[in-house]
């Protein structure tokens, strides 16, 4: 045996002996063998990154070779395999493997193909928490097999909400709807006659307004869910004049009757009341709308008129005054006058228009309410061994339980007897069926004031939003059908977001597959038809919002607006990646972003910064999170502080008139500038009823003489509206006289001097942002006669485009120029004991309450107040902590408010690392956003004037 010694080395380090060096001579050697001969090694010559050299002859294993000074790439030679799903979706769409139904889908697909006047297509909105996306689960669990579930493999729970159609992992996790989603279902009305009703959910959030107006614009009708306990809220508004604005019919849904009873235990004669306080309130607020005069649907809500209807989406039911009619054994339909002033005498068993000074009970509380509250307290109180329940629900509405229904919890049983006695929702289908028309009747989508289906084409879709696949890789088409039919394999032509602008903004796509959407699941169809809507894949290249299509051999001249999805885009912050190497990926997940997002706006400032837009705090993290972990593989980027969008806007008129020459002196012009203070003017060109694109001058100047008193000359001046989104507009005004300027020489140069003041208003001179509220007056334009031919006009239009932006510019700066910030409308729902914890928490951040009004029936309050955006960051967060969670808060732009001090101010004081004074804000915010832009220097008139001109107006004194 060795010795120790012979065993380790000086070290300690094992060296072993000769038996242990021979008992290695049979194993095979793990080393590489290097020939001597350079030429027997299979180098493979390449010109890729690659650290693969060479390859064994095996198909399981390669060697990698990798020099010293070679450089080490930072992508890894094996990539990992990464199979991403934020949406929840049945993968296959096979009919075995799709969840079962109660009837069948061939005969769904039958009847709309079929019988198209059978068809309803309508939107639910509703506020956040109404119970909106809860009431279509009801709808979803009563057409669907038991066996459906929250996932492909999770059973349903018995209290945790199904939310069907909530298929993106943020709403799942948040319990909120973020986008609109789409569902066909095959529902029955009282009379037995089965529906094909096309349901698209909104979300809640006043943050996803844009996907409510995607909602609107594919739909006939509405179905406004509205939480009784709460009544008619502030984004209950909100929603009721998107309604008006787009036309639709409505049907109401009084959601969460439970609630008045168990939670709130109001009497009985209260919960009429409260029920009729509401359909009131809903009814006054049509009536005194400004745009009720072109609504064309009917104003009056009331449930003898079958619009409005009764549901609980925790009892998962519903009814109307005529489906609960049916519950009694009456030979005479009665269901007409259990609204209203009737009442019943006990006594003789009849009907009366009399309440003998309050002694009789309304029919609606007597044959309505009554019953609920007895089998609620009836079911509350009974014992399990108790048969009275069971002797009521048989003797009364021929329906019986299971003996284990009976062991189950109040709440349980609460919600399986009523679901045993209002085991259908063929009363809220009739209430649409009646209310809402079909796509044959229906006139909702206009084309350039003419009715989609009347458009000369053979096939006419409207894509009204892009949906994304599971894994983020690709989107598909919502489509609705206005005309025609498409079908797998036919080729369109689809039109893109600028066609109206840009004629060559078109592209031919062959449909790849066609769909009946279903929530969770897609059901292949072979054809679409008029009035359906489906979704479409393979044609979404070119579209970034919405899109129009039609056959590829047929071509359009106009194409559907687009909604102003970004008008409310105020919220702001700016992102670049970690690493500056992934920057295209940043750039492609920002291209997803623009079409998953509506309201999303993506600019690229001077500086090279991206810029994210968004309407709110939520809005924008949902952005940023799909940009993350959705549309990249866990892109690690950089975000700025929260910054707001700013405008700019003038306070007095011009203090003198400052011509604008180019640099041979033939052509001048002067602008001056001044507020436009008509909110009513300014509201109507804002909602598009003004517009010069679609209506003549004659008529824009009766409106303007006679509506808002307008004097002749300047009616028949106006000339363009700005900026670009409208919102609290500008107006360019020809305000030349004929014996200094001819109109006929003046007209040669109108298109140029148009563009020039588009592009001042929509790019200011303080900040580069929109300038808004502010009347331009075109005061001079001379002009060398030599200029006026056709080839000098042309030539000179690169010259007058932006002298009229200089000249704007030189009007607006001599009007006393101001900043504008956005301003956020807060509504919150909250106890007595949050007002004011919300009054302090506004106060600190330069905002107030406006109003305070109690919610009847409750011990809530509806507060509302102002805050301005870029104060907002954090405070619902701060809301919900200070009051304990009594807080409900939702935010929404309001309108522009002047930022206190003035921008061009010098001398304004500035402290390092301390709150800048209030009268200072306008200057901060001026020069933060001009140094982030990447804009130099002070926006002053000297840049636009002629320096002489200028020297002489600062000795006078006009500028400082």
């Amino acid at each position: 045996m060795d010795s120790d010694d012979d065993l380790y080395d000086e070290f300690g380090n094992y060296i072993g002996g000769s038996d242990a060096e021979n008992s290695n001579d049979d194993l095979p050697s793990l080393a590489i063998e290097h020939s001597d001969n350079e030429e027997e090694v299979p180098v493979q010559e390449s010109t890729s990154t690659s650290l693969i050299k060479s390859t064994i002859q095996s198909t399981a294993a390669e060697t990698i070779y990798v020099g010293q000074d070679q450089e080490i790439s930072n992508d890894p030679v094996i990539q990992p395999i990464i199979e991403k799903k934020m949406k929840v979706e049945y993968t296959t769409a096979t009919p075995s493997s799709l969840p079962g139904l109660t009837y069948s889908r061939e005969y769904l697909i039958s009847t709309m193909n079929s019988v198209p006047d059978r068809i309803r297509n309508v939107a639910v909105l509703g506020n956040l928490g109404s119970g909106k996306t809860t009431f279509i689960d009801s709808l979803v669990l009563f057409t669907h097999a038991p066996s459906i579930s929250l996932t492909n493999d999770a059973p349903l729970k018995s209290f945790k909400p199904l939310r069907f159609l909530d298929t993106h992992k943020l709403e799942i996790e948040r319990e909120a709807s973020i986008k609109s989603s789409c569902m066909t279902l095959l529902l029955e009305d009282i009379r037995g006659r089965s529906h094909v009703v096309n349901v698209v959910d909104t979300p809640g959030h006043v943050d996803f307004n844009d996907e409510v107006l995607a909602g609107l614009n594919t739909v006939d009708g509405v179905v406004l869910v509205v939480d009784v306990v709460l009544g008619l809220t502030t984004r209950d508004k909100l929603l009721v004049d998107e309604i008006i604005r787009n036309d639709l019919p409505v049907v109401v849904v009084l959601n969460k009757l439970d609630k008045l009873i168990l939670d709130l235990r109001l009497p009985v004669k209260d919960t009429y009341l409260k029920l009729q306080y509401i359909i009131d309130d809903i009814n006054d607020y049509i009536e005194s709308h400004p745009l009720v005069a072109s609504y064309t649907n009917r104003k009056e809500l009331s449930p003898e008129l079958n619009n409005v209807v009764f549901a609980s989406s925790f009892f998962e039911i519903s009814f109307t005054l005529q489906s609960f009619a049916q519950l009694y054994d009456s030979e005479v339909d009665f269901s007409g006058k259990l609204w209203g002033e009737y009442y019943y005498d006990a006594e003789s068993h009849k009907f009366t228009t009399e309440s003998r000074d309050g002694k009789l009970p309304r029919l609606f509380i007597a044959f309505v309410l009554e019953p609920v509250y007895k089998i609620v307290t009836y079911t509350i109180t009974a014992e399990p061994s108790d048969k009275k329940l069971a002797k009521l629900l048989w003797d009364n509405f021929g329906v019986s339980l299971h003996k284990s229904e009976y062991k189950k919890d109040p709440q349980a049983l609460l919600k399986a007897v009523f679901k045993a006695i209002f085991d259908n929702h063929s009363g809220f289908v009739l209430a649409i069926a009646k209310s809402l028309p079909s796509p044959q009747l229906a006139n909702t989508r206009l084309l350039r004031g003419i009715p989609a289906k009347d458009i000369p084409v053979e096939v006419l879709g409207e894509v009204t939003k892009l949906i994304e696949s599971p894994d983020g890789k690709k989107f598909n088409s919502l489509v609705r059908i206005h005309k025609g039919s498409v079908k797998v394999g036919d080729r369109v032509k689809v039109y893109g977001d600028n066609f109206n602008e840009d004629k060559e903004d078109y592209k031919v796509e062959t449909i790849k597959g066609v769909y009946l959407p279903g929530g969770r699941y897609n059901v292949p169809l072979e054809e679409a038809n008029p009035g359906s809507i489906v979704i479409i894949e393979g044609i979404d290249s070119i579209i970034k919002k919405r899109a129009t299509i039609t056959t590829s051999s047929e071509t359009l001249e106009h194409t559907f607006d687009i909604p102003k999805y970004s008008t409310n885009s105020v919220f702001k912050v700016a992102i670049e990646p970690e690493n500056p190497s992934e920057l295209p990926i940043l750039l492609e997940g920002l291209r997803k972003i623009n079409k998953s997002y509506l309201s999303s706006v993506i600019n690229v400032e001077e500086s090279g910064e991206h810029v994210l837009l968004s309407p709110g705090e939520f809005y924008m993290d949902c952005i940023l999170h799909d940009l993350r972990f959705f549309f990249t593989n866990d892109l690690e980027i950089k975000v700025s502080d929260v910054m707001a969008k700013f405008s700019e806007t003038c306070t007095d008129a011009s203090f003198t008139k400052i011509s604008i020459a180019n640099p041979s002196n033939d052509f001048r012009i002067a602008i001056t500038a001044e507020p436009l203070d008509d909110f009513n003017l300014l509201q109507s060109i804002e909602s598009g009823r003004l517009n010069l694109d679609q209506m003549s001058l004659r008529e824009l100047s009766k409106i303007l003489r006679l509506e808002f008193n307008w004097d002749s000359l300047a009616s028949r001046s106006v000339w363009a509206f700005g900026p670009s989104d409208l919102s609290t507009p500008d107006i360019l005004l020809d305000d030349t006289l004929e014996s200094e300027t001819p109109k006929a020489e003046l007209n040669n140069y109108k298109s140029s001097i148009i563009q020039g003041f588009k592009w001042s208003v929509n790019q200011g001179p303080l900040c580069d942002e929109p300038i808004r509220n502010t009347k331009f007056k075109i005061l001079d334009v001379i002009t060398n006669n030599n200029t006026t031919s056709s080839s000098s006009i042309t030539s000179s239009a690169s010259q007058i485009i932006p002298m009229s932006r200089r000249a704007c510019y030189t009007g607006f700066l001599t009007a006393q120029p101001r900043l504008m910030e956005p301003i956020y409308q807060l509504a919150s729902i909250c106890t007595h004991k949050a007002i004011n914890v919300i009054r302090k928490l506004l106060l600190q951040r330069r905002g107030f309450v406006d109003s305070v009004d109690p919610v009847p029936g409750t011990p809530y309050f509806e507060v509302v107040g102002y805050v301005p955006v870029i104060e907002s960051v954090g405070l619902t967060t701060d809301l919900k902590l200070h009051t304990l969670g009594q807080a409900v808060v939702s935010l929404v732009f309001s309108n522009w408010d002047v930022v206190p001090g003035d921008p061009l101010d010098v001398n304004a004081e500035l402290p390092n690392l301390k709150p800048v004074p209030e009268l200072s804000l306008a200057r901060d915010f001026m020069l933060k956003t001009r140094r982030r832009k990447g804009l130099t220097g002070e926006p002053t008139l000297q840049k636009y004037i002629d320096p002489d001109l200028y020297l002489k107006l600062k000795e006078k004194g006009f500028v400082l």
